[in-house]
């Protein structure tokens, strides 16, 4: 089995657990009004997957990032909303950098489809919806690949090399205090290249970022030209951002 092989129930365990950052199993047996053995049942099969961390008398987010295959399942529908709002800050024509993460990757898909332009990119599932448009210009970085990317020093000097019109990324996460978050320095430096060889900057994430930690961090979320999310931020966030840097998708 693999990570398309989730119930709807599984799915709906992570994202309850990455929002809350702990959960009990009688809480998940309430939550879902199934017994606790069911959830036992769910909760060692994710955690045979390294999708959920199993603690004593519950579960918590795994520590670091999920493999590619085990997010890009998760929430297709909002993933979708995400990119159409994504879009419609990306002029015809426009060139376009886009980083890690599912969510650009379904902007990358949606680019296939609206007319030429120059397109660079580390995320090999963006570059996977790309190669085949006869209207796309098409870089891609080269060098070691984790988890359907490249990043690395690699990664950070391919972005500096270029001036795009707009770059779209994704983070691992947002701190309280507006800190942009990755689980490596590496991530961090090579997002950092492209908003420096960017005209305009759309930050994409949906509404759990803002509850998730990682360990390395760089830039602000009032940095960037735009920030598209599914949910308005924390308040303290949300009153740092201009009304036309926040995108609402819904």
């Amino acid at each position: 089995m693999n990570a398309t092989d989730l119930s709807d129930r599984q799915r709906d365990i992570i994202r309850l657990v990455e929002q809350t950052g702990f959960a009990t199993i009688d809480d998940l047996a309430d939550r879902f009004s199934v017994t606790t053995q069911t959830i036992r049942r769910d909760v060692n099969d994710l955690r045979d997957r390294a999708l959920l961390t199993r603690v004593h008398r519950g579960v918590r987010p795994v520590d670091g990032a999920r493999p590619y295959a085990s997010r890009a399942v998760e929430q297709t529908g909002e993933k979708a909303a995400l990119a159409r709002e994504v879009m419609r800050l990306i002029a015809p024509g426009a060139s376009v950098s886009i980083g890690l993460g599912s969510t650009p990757a379904e902007v990358a898909r949606l680019l296939a489809e609206a007319g030429p332009r120059d397109v660079i990119t580390n995320n090999l599932v963006a570059a996977s919806h790309l190669w085949d448009a006869e209207d796309i210009s098409l870089s891609i970085c080269g060098g070691s690949v984790r988890d359907r990317s490249v990043s690395g020093s690699a990664a950070a000097d391919f972005f500096a090399s270029y001036r795009v019109d707009v770059a779209v990324f994704g983070v691992a996460g947002v701190d309280d205090d507006g800190a942009l978050l990755d689980f490596r320095a590496s991530e961090v430096r090579a997002r950092a290249a492209m908003h420096a060889h960017a005209r305009q900057t759309v930050l994409v994430l949906d509404q759990v970022k803002f509850h998730r930690r990682a360990s390395a961090r760089g830039g602000w979320l009032w940095d960037l030209s735009h920030v598209v999310t599914n949910a308005p931020p924390p308040l303290d966030l949300a009153q740092k951002l201009t009304a036309q840097s926040l995108v609402l998708a819904g």
